[in-house]
């Protein structure tokens, strides 16, 4: 048996994604921290923030760096030291950067050794960031010798995912590849339109070992047949055990049907060879053991196109007619066995759609348009966006809106993408510069499928070696969308992308979780404002300051700003007068294929009359100013007042702004202090608004404060976006509650601290019951006491043990036989913390009567 990797033509959607994508041909490893740690760039414990700050400017892919203090190295990220840096106005570079970079607080460093297990990092990880480090991507590996270095977060749970992908696509038992490992092999067969022929295989009067020797002794049988179906299937054949005593033979190559006929008789003779087991409960010692199996068989010759589902569908029916017929026989699979199976029009009309796609694709029947992007104000063409374009013979004009979404479904955008990249980057290379003197950019849209390949980086890489376009001409656009599903590994990925030269837009900003957590996250320099806030710009207040307030936002984390679907000169003035740095659209240019007349239009000058400076809507600074007695009494306000806070100026003026419109106590730590704080205010429509105030008191020669000045901005909509933010942030939280296998957080003494769903479910009761009960208390009453020794000392730390065979009682009183395996959890010394557990059910076990 062979079982080769998988191949990226065909991905499910959904949470085993990863998992398929992982290396599975071999069993899991069990890798340690030391092994995915890089050599780390130590400072000393007096470098500065400044020092650090030139270290990161010189070095792009420098992400982190150890100060060594003494007794103590300290980790230092990027990610940490530009927020630091940045401060919330922007001034934080010129606060901090003569301070030493201890002084500034860097959050507190996780240290492990470099034999830790994998699982115990991600644990600690995981509590980390349940408890608010958002921040944390990195933890400090110590060598044996003393030697400092560091393992990206990224790659701790790259690592934790391809051990458990094995787990989640393998059966524990006999090793073989189980059903969500078949149904891949078959969607990979499917894509590449080659599928095999699939024998079903049921084993016949198994249930009778398990009954009169036990468990222990049916387990025997199924690791013996097994093995004799390995010897049975031949080379590059797959083999699967479904479940049970159903297992599953998938041929690498088509057969005849009598050639298909003559692999399942074989199959029933070995299966009805006899069996050596030993019994360990009722009658003990060795047995002889004679069964038998039924085998159907599905897509022999003639059987035509398959979907997976379709296939497994039919090697069902003809099993169960194979048993039907008296067991220990084979049937092949027949249209007289299948009801109702023609499909609906609709779902014809989907799979017709997709066989010619693929063709397209493999044929490079679709073309790609190019849309011109200008420069504002100056409507200077500097580059375009590359767009996929599908015309079909039979289907016609395919909207994008339509395949490209089947694309990602079935898989193929990968090879789709991989298309469009190469040619994009191909067409591109033969552009003239334009009046500038600078040659055009071309940006191409990435799908999360894509950037989820582990091949993407080559085939960037590829496509610009092949080409011989500059890095630099390359943009590559990934919706916020996408890269808050998985915002650590997005980001971690764009870095790599970043770090060829290629450039990075957020495309469709607005659309999804927007928030400028999302901006300062990821590594890109573009931010692509999505249309739906263009359409009103120039016409509706709201959209307006939306569209402003990422513009400004953009600006101030030192991203540009594009806004996409500009239709009219009214949007392109209002964006002028707004600041915004580009600009496309239909006002500017439809798409249209690479053509002579496409290269003049990269060189022209502009494409549109000069665009006037001048606002359509005039908002104006929205920065409210505020001077104030040292009473607190408004002595001059800005007219800005009545927007913010909707209060003319002189209406403000000689009031008490505490007793009138301050929500929040301001001492001690509020807007009345020298610094910047985040408040609340009430507006006079009733409504209550969020400002972010910097504050100064202004002192006479004696020291005395005479006036204190305020500037505040309303970040309402900042706030907002940064609380739904945290709201997607809890998802990640919930990944431990989500998991599809059983797992449980406890104390070294058993306490549960938290147990997931998946292992409430096996025991048939709620998370809240098991809250605080221990693990030990868990197991049958009628072996408590055996059971109890025997995960006491697994969860016991100096006991060693990492796995143990045992049963829980379910809720309804029936014994769920499950494996246990643990890692400890440890804290920065080294001291035991908690136990992090799976629990995997086991094949039932059925009593035998003494």
């Amino acid at each position: 048996m062979t079982t080769t990797s998988t191949s990226p033509l065909a991905r499910p959607e959904g949470v085993l994604q990863v998992a398929f994508s992982a290396d599975l041909t071999g069993p899991a490893s069990e890798p340690t921290l030391g092994e995915l740690s890089q050599p780390a760039h130590l400072l000393p414990a007096t470098a500065t923030m400044a020092a650090v700050d030139l270290l990161f400017r010189r070095d792009a892919a420098l992400r982190w760096v150890v100060v060594t203090a003494p007794g103590a190295p300290q980790l230092v990220s990027r990610s940490w030291f530009e927020l630091a840096m940045t401060g919330r106005l922007g001034y934080g570079r010129l606060l901090l950067q003569r301070r030493p970079v201890l002084d500034a607080a860097p959050p507190t460093t996780l240290a492990f050794a470099f034999d830790c297990p994998i699982a115990t990092v991600a644990a600690a990880v995981i509590a980390r960031r349940s408890g608010g480090d958002a921040l944390l991507d990195a933890v400090l590996v110590t060598g044996p010798d003393g030697a400092l270095s560091v393992a990206p977060v990224t790659a701790v749970f790259e690592q934790l995912a391809q051990r458990y992908a094995y787990q989640a696509l393998h059966d524990p038992l006999t090793g073989l590849p189980n059903r969500l490992f078949l149904l891949e092999r078959l969607r990979q067969a499917h894509a590449a339109g080659t599928t095999g022929v699939l024998f079903s295989i049921d084993l016949d009067r198994f249930k009778d070992t398990n009954d009169h020797l036990g468990h222990a002794a049916g387990d025997d049988v199924l690791v013996e047949f097994a093995a004799r179906l390995r010897t049975v299937a031949r080379t590059g054949d797959l083999v699967v055990r479904l479940g049970g005593d159903e297992f599953a033979v998938l041929t690498e190559a088509p057969l005849s049907a009598a050639q298909s006929t003559a692999l399942a008789e074989r199959i029933v003779l070995t299966a009805a060879a006899p069996y050596v087991v030993t019994a360990r409960t009722g009658p003990g010692g060795e047995h002889l053991v004679s069964l038998g199996a039924s085998v159907g068989v599905a897509g022999a010759s003639g059987a035509g196109d398959l979907t997976p589902d379709a296939l497994l569908h039919q090697a069902d029916l003809a099993v169960h007619q194979a048993k039907s017929l008296g067991r220990g026989r084979v049937a092949h699979f027949g249209a007289e066995l299948l009801e109702d199976a023609e499909p609906s029009d609709a779902v014809r009309a989907q799979h017709a759609m997709e066989r010619r796609l693929r063709q397209a694709i493999e044929s490079q029947a679709l073309q790609l348009h190019y849309q011109p992007v200008v420069s504002l104000p100056s409507a200077q063409v500097i580059g375009v966006e590359a767009l996929a374009r599908w015309e079909d013979e039979e289907l016609g004009r395919v909207a994008p809106d339509r395949f490209i979404p089947l694309a990602e479904r079935t898989g193929l955008i990968v090879d789709l993408g991989r298309w469009v990249l190469q040619t994009a980057c191909r067409e591109a290379a033969g552009w003239a510069a334009g009046p500038s003197g600078l040659l055009p950019t071309v940006a191409v849209n990435v799908s999360p499928v894509q950037l989820a390949q582990r091949g993407f980086i080559d085939d960037v890489t590829a496509a610009l070696t092949d080409s011989g376009l500059a890095p630099d001409r390359l943009c590559l656009e990934i919706t916020e969308t996408a890269a808050i599903t998985d915002l650590d590994a997005t980001a971690a990925r764009l870095a790599q992308v970043r770090d060829l030269g290629v450039r990075l837009a957020l495309d469709d900003f607005g659309t999804g979780h927007s928030a400028l957590s999302l901006l300062r996250a990821l590594p890109v320099h573009l931010v692509k404002i999505d249309r739906s806030f263009i359409e009103q710009v120039a016409s509706d207040t709201a959209d307006a300051v939306l569209a402003r307030l990422v513009i400004e936002a953009a600006h101030s984390l030192g991203r540009r700003v594009c806004a996409e679907g500009v239709e009219t000169a009214e949007q392109a003035q209002q964006l002028v007068a707004m600041g915004c740095d580009s600009a496309q659209g239909w006002l500017f240019g439809r798409p249209e294929p690479a053509s002579p007349r496409l290269a003049a239009l990269l060189t022209s000058r502009a494409l549109s009359e000069p665009l006037a400076a001048g606002a359509v809507l005039p908002l104006g600074n929205d920065e409210l100013v505020l001077v104030t007695t040292p009473g607190r009494i408004v002595t001059y306000a800005s007219a800005t007042s009545q927007a913010v806070l909707g209060w003319l100026p002189q209406e403000i003026t000689g009031t008490d702004l505490t007793s009138s419109f301050y929500l929040d106590d301001p001492a001690p730590t509020g807007p009345w202090d020298d610094g910047t704080a985040v408040h609340r205010v009430r507006h006079r429509d009733g409504s209550v608004r969020w400002l972010e105030s910097t504050t100064r008191q202004l002192t006479d020669d004696a020291g005395r404060v005479r006036e204190v000045l305020s500037v505040s901005r309303d970040v309402t909509a900042t706030v907002q976006a940064r609380r739904a933010l945290t709201d997607s942030e809890l998802m990640f939280r919930h990944a431990f509650d989500d998991a599809p296998i059983g797992m449980l957080l406890a104390r070294t003494d058993g306490t549960l601290l938290r147990a997931n769903r998946a292992f409430s479910a096996l025991l048939g009761t709620g998370t809240e019951a098991l809250q605080h009960r221990r693990v030990q208390d868990l197991t049958p009453v009628a072996d408590r006491a055996g059971q109890f020794s025997a995960v006491r000392a697994l969860f016991a730390v100096a006991d060693g043990r990492t796995e143990l065979s045992t049963s829980f009682r379910h809720a309804d009183g029936s014994d769920v036989p499950v494996t246990v395996r643990v890692s400890v959890v440890r804290d920065a010394d080294g001291a035991p913390t908690s136990v992090f557990a799976h629990v995997l059910p086991e094949p039932a076990r059925v009593a035998v009567p003494v």
